[in-house]
């Protein structure tokens, strides 16, 4: 497995990612975006680095079949060269779930941070509920810290957020 940055090439299966609403309860997403919002990102995030936008989305990609195939997205955001911080998120493409990509994706991720940017620690938000994403964080070395009422608010119903860290 490895990261790369989003290439254009990308952009119908980002639009596609982005544009399920069955995903939207695991972010900020609250309306689709157009083709041309992500086409910008995408092209943003190649001329700018990190330091610059405060965050970063790589693609996680393995080999199955002799193919290279995408298999997550993982992000930073809030990224904080002062304090040497980051928030990470990973979504991993509905198909390649539950194989343990995730956690291969995450643990590059949690060596990039590391290694290229000096990061000294990631954390996570996890809804209470997302047993899914608390085991792959667990798994990954992060500590859950605290619990974090009414934290996320889905389909009018709020629920509670884990905080997960981890020092690298």
């Amino acid at each position: 497995m490895k990261l790369r940055a989003l290439e254009p090439s990308d952009l119908d299966l980002l639009y596609a990612f982005e544009n399920d609403p069955s995903e939207w309860q695991f972010s900020a997403t609250t309306a689709p975006f157009s083709r041309w919002v992500l086409k910008q990102f995408i092209q943003r995030s190649l001329r700018e680095d990190v330091y610059a936008l405060k965050q970063m989305r790589l693609l996680a990609e393995t080999t199955v079949e002799n193919e290279r195939k995408a298999v997550a997205f993982v992000d930073l955001s809030e990224f904080s060269p002062q304090h040497r911080r980051a928030e990470v998120g990973i979504a991993v493409l509905p198909v390649f779930r539950n194989r343990g990509l995730g956690k291969q994706a995450l643990l590059l991720l949690c060596e990039y941070a590391k290694r290229s940017l000096s990061l000294h620690q990631l954390y996570a938000y996890v809804a209470e509920d997302n047993t899914a994403s608390q085991h792959l964080f667990q798994s990954s070395g992060f500590e859950r810290q605290a619990l974090l009422q009414d934290w996320f608010l889905h389909d009018g119903c709020f629920k509670n957020a884990v905080l997960y860290q981890k020092r690298l």
